[in-house]
This record gives structure tokens, C-alpha cells and sequence, in this order.
């Protein structure tokens, strides 16, 4: 039996913010502590587990009642840049702390970190840019004519389409093709407006099911 596939709500993935945030201000209260007690190990690896854990929470698809939002390849890719970006800052930052340090090497370790900084900032740009969307509750203008609607197996969105005048079940999963008659896509229309379904343009426009079929 195949595993459901994990995913994070939006309300979840707020929680983790504010936990994070939390977090890392509780790390850094506790440097001096730890570091008094020779115990900067402990340190290190709290914080490299936790920045290991929230690679893998930000790599967790985001699903909401109609999408299905998860990074691209590439986007992984720069979030592990990421995330390697903060730790070695860190590494650079924390050791800058002592006024020792700082004074015999103070453009090394300004230069260094303002380069660290900036190179953070142009991964997190291209990571807000690698969101992929997938939409769950969708209705799509089919090549040739007609409509395609997809969504999550659901008995109610089942029932409600197959009473549409010429709907059609495609194959096994919950796709159905409706055509493009005038009576079957008012009905459709309904049908979007009840149950909150996005209409998916091939093109990068969004329009709304009534531009399509001239309502």
C-alpha cells in the first residue's frame, strides 16, 4: 500500500516560523552559557539538527483546499545553498563575537560577512521564485474544445459533475471532461461557483470561467 505523500498546511507553516524564530533567539541567549561551560559543541549540533529540520520542512509541499505548492529542482537546490549560507555565517559571526578576534581581522570578518549576506539574499529571491502550483480543484480548457476538470477523489464533486449534460469520467481517477455546449457549461459554471473550483488557463493569464465561455 503506497504511503500517503506528506504535505504542510499554511497555518502549520506559520507555527513553524514563530517556533523558529523562538528558537534561534533562545540559541543565541544561550552562547555565553554554554560557551563558559566549554560546552560550544552542544551548541553546534542543536543548531545544526534544527537547520537540518527546517531544510526539510520548507522542502514539504504546502497544500491548501485547492493547491498543491512544492519547490522545483532548482529551487531545492538554492535552499540547501541557503541554508549551507546560514551555517557558515554562523560559523563566521559567532567567533567575531570576541573583541580579540575582531580586532585583528576586522575587514576580513566585514567583508566576509556582508558577502555571505548577500549571496543569503539571492538565494532566498530565487527560492520565492521555484514555487510550483499545483492546482487540486481544477478546471481546464481542453485542446480541441470542451473542458477538463481535476480534482482529489471525492464522491460529492463526483455526483455533482456526472449530472452535467455529457460529462464524462476519463479513465480511472477523479478527471472528468465536460463539453463546450451552452447548456453543459452554464451548468459547469455552477458547478465552479458551488464547490470553489479555480479555472487553469493554458496561458500564463488567469481568467475566470465566465470570460471562457462567454457568460
Amino acid at each position: 500500500m503506497a504511503l500517503p505523500k506528506l504535505t504542510r498546511s499554511p497555518g502549520l507553516t506559520y507555527t513553524w516560523m514563530v517556533i523558529s524564530i523562538a528558537f534561534v533567539v533562545m540559541m543565541f541567549s544561550r552562547w555565553d552559557s554554554l560557551l563558559a561551560h566549554g560546552r560550544q559543541v552542544v551548541w553546534w549540533s542543536a543548531l545544526s539538527v534544527f537547520l537540518l529540520l527546517d531544510f526539510f520542512f520548507l522542502l514539504t509541499p504546502i497544500q491548501d483546499s485547492k493547491s498543491l505548492r512544492r519547490l522545483s529542482r532548482s529551487g531545492k537546490l538554492w535552499a540547501a545553498a541557503a541554508w549551507a549560507l546560514v551555517l557558515v555565517f554562523l560559523i563566521l559571526v559567532i567567533p567575531a563575537n570576541h573583541v580579540a578576534f575582531r580586532l585583528k581581522h576586522p575587514l576580513w570578518v566585514t567583508g566576509a560577512a556582508l558577502l555571505l549576506l548577500a549571496c543569503l539574499l539571492v538565494a532566498i529571491i530565487k527560492i520565492s521564485k521555484s514555487w510550483e502550483r499545483e492546482y487540486l480543484r481544477s478546471i481546464v480548457a481542453r485542446q480541441g474544445g470542451g473542458f477538463l476538470i481535476r480534482f482529489q477523489p471525492n464522491d460529492e464533486f463526483s455526483a455533482a459533475i456526472s449530472a452535467i449534460p455529457g460529462a464524462a469520467r476519463l479513465g480511472a481517477d477523479d478527471s472528468w471532461s465536460v463539453p463546450a455546449e451552452p447548456i453543459a457549461a452554464a451548468e459547469l459554471l455552477r458547478f465552479a461557483k458551488k464547490y470553489d473550483f479555480d479555472f487553469v488557463p493554458l496561458k500564463s493569464r488567469r481568467l475566470n470561467l465566465e470570460e471562457i465561455i462567454g457568460v
